[in-house]
């Protein structure tokens, strides 16, 4: 499942003066205390948002339908009557402007229940970013298996076996003769494989490959995959084609997991020695939220735990932080509060910007936690 695409449709998603419900939750069940834990947030939330303030019989009657609806899908989760295997959950909602939208995580998400005028994107960008579609590839000298990675699930399953002779009792040029005659076999056997490979990623040319074998297979196997495939090689891994789904893919997650930390850690050093050189990024809150204002934003780096209070211009959307001001300094229009991590996280996206969210690292958090990469600087 990709959702990059749904995302920036909800970055852009507006409903004038209706409330935007958006609720990520925690659906990783140890045990009935844990769904009792959901299904009193959720129970809670729903009666304070019952007793919001709204400024029309619209607006109540918008949010109460999806009050409503918010419930009873939380309930058949709960109770059973729909099958959830996902460790997290989360449903953005408008009845006024026809909105609602599902998304399931293969990670739990912090729970999270917010009305505003505009959904809250910011655990749905980091899981974007993270959860990156993957092919796993099992390969030896006779078979193949191929596993669709899905947001952490292995959603189909492709099976390559070819008749490769054994050992043969003959030796001299018979022998030699007989070697080649399995060498070739073996060859057809990964080109194949790796031409099954090229054209699956050819329209999903971001997605990653983990490829696991004994070591001099993988090294045959690797050289009939085009480079461009080559290059999206994150890891090898040394699986057994005998072990269990469960296991193979916990194997697969903590590489895939593993990469993306080191990822982000470049991330964190290219925007270190960019800035340093007054190059094409910029750190801190306020330089990063005069990029957000300029839409000079190719790539917007956050941590997770990035906070702060801020504001947003309903009229020329302007987004400012602290206080929020009677009007806006820019045009004169209204102005809301918003939290400015959720604020910047949204304009990005609207302007076809990039989202990543990190996991704390120091030397960001020497910057306030966040930065960006430019598409251009003024003078």
């Amino acid at each position: 499942m990709e959702i990059t695409k749904e995302l920036r449709q909800l970055a852009r998603f507006t409903a004038g003066a209706m409330p935007v419900l958006s609720v990520y939750l925690d659906t990783q069940w140890r045990d009935q205390h844990q769904w009792e834990r959901v299904a009193t947030f959720v129970t809670q939330h729903v009666r304070q948002a019952r007793a919001l303030p709204l400024d029309s019989d619209a607006a109540r009657a918008s949010l109460e339908h999806d009050l409503a609806r918010l419930t009873q899908w939380v309930d058949e989760r709960l109770r059973g009557m729909a099958e959830v295997n996902a460790p997290g959950m989360a449903c953005f909602a408008c009845h006024a402007a026809d909105l609602w939208v599902e998304f399931s995580s293969p990670v739990p998400f912090e729970d999270e229940f917010t009305i505003a005028d505009s959904p809250m994107l910011r655990q749905l960008a980091r899981l974007d970013e993270d959860y990156t579609n993957a092919l796993l590839v099992m390969v030896d000298s006779r078979t193949a298996h191929v596993y669709e990675v899905v947001l952490g699930g292995l959603l189909t399953e492709m099976e390559f076996v070819n008749d490769v002779h054994g050992r043969h009792k003959q030796g001299g040029w018979a022998q030699a003769r007989y070697q080649r005659h399995v060498q070739e076999q073996i060859d057809r056997h990964h080109k194949d494989v790796a031409a099954y490979i090229a054209a699956y990623m050819e329209p999903h040319p971001h997605t990653q490959l983990l490829v696991s074998g004994p070591p001099d297979i993988v090294a045959q196997f690797r050289g009939w995959l085009p480079p461009a495939v080559q290059q999206q090689i994150i890891d090898t891994l040394s699986l057994d084609r005998h072990d269990d789904r469960a296991h193979i893919l916990a194997v697969a997650q903590e590489a895939i997991q593993r990469h993306e930390r080191e990822e982000e850690q470049a991330t964190v050093q290219v925007l270190l020695d960019r800035a340093g050189h007054g190059g094409l990024a910029v750190l801190g809150q306020q330089d990063t939220l005069t990029a957000v204002n300029t839409a000079r934003v190719q790539k917007l780096v956050l941590q997770k735990d990035f906070r702060s209070d801020g504001w947003c211009c309903a009229h020329c959307h302007y987004i400012g932080d602290g206080p929020t001001p009677s009007q806006c300094p820019v045009c004169g229009g209204q102005t809301t509060a918003t939290e400015l991590g959720e604020g910047m996280v949204q304009a990005v996206l609207q302007t076809d910007g990039e989202v990543e969210v990190i996991v704390p690292d120091e030397r960001l958090a020497a910057y306030d936690g966040v930065g960006a990469l430019l598409r251009y600087r003024i003078s």
